[in-house]
């Protein structure tokens, strides 16, 4: 699939530290930039063995999603700074922020990584958002949100996946994110013939 126009990633860190610079916490871009880096050698090592193995994966799109998809923390707050807001919102703020800026695409990666599967109707009602499911459907999009539930979001850069282990027993105090997270894992091994196990 093509993505068509998207962001540089010089647009996407210069949105990131004006972001954080208006709400008081600019010490958060880098320890996104850093997770994100993380996210994004991770998620191409997975769309490389994909590609060989016949399924189409748009790595520009992927790369630019990788940096974009906690954009929210930049107005939420996150590890490395102060907690202005619980930090569910960040979703929420990084679809807003992104549908704003007229990039559909990305809005839905931002809203669709959570725990590794995405956001519920009813948890979205909750919060005040679209009554509606977020779910990773787009192979990008399950990407993603799969490395996202992989990796360590208090480390930089480096060697911080967490291995499947932790993420199912991590995420356990959430209803349903479990089941649909073994799904995740199992489409993940199928499209690299086994490369994640």
């Amino acid at each position: 699939m093509s993505y068509g126009k998207l962001p540089k990633l010089s647009a996407v860190k210069s949105w990131m530290r004006q972001l954080a610079s208006v709400h008081g916490i600019p010490e958060q871009v880098k320890d996104t930039w850093d997770h994100s880096t993380v996210i994004w050698h991770f998620a191409d090592q997975i769309a490389i063995y994909a590609i060989q193995n016949g399924y189409s994966v748009d790595r520009r799109f992927l790369k630019i999603a990788c940096y974009i998809h906690d954009i929210g923390k930049m107005v939420t707050g996150g590890w490395a700074s102060r907690h202005l807001r619980p930090g569910i919102f960040h979703i929420y703020e990084g679809y807003y922020f992104l549908k704003n800026k007229g990039f559909d695409e990305l809005a839905n990666v931002c809203v669709c990584h959570l725990c590794g599967v995405g956001s519920t109707k009813s948890l979205n009602k909750k919060f005040g958002f679209m009554p509606k499911d977020f779910f990773p459907k787009k192979i990008e999009e399950k990407i993603v949100a799969y490395v996202d539930s992989r990796t360590d979001p208090k480390k930089g850069v480096g060697p911080f996946i967490w291995p499947i282990s932790y993420p199912l027993k991590h995420f356990k105090k959430y209803p349903g994110v479990v089941p649909r997270l073994k799904i995740q894992h199992e489409y993940i091994k199928r499209i690299t013939n086994n490369y994640l196990t």
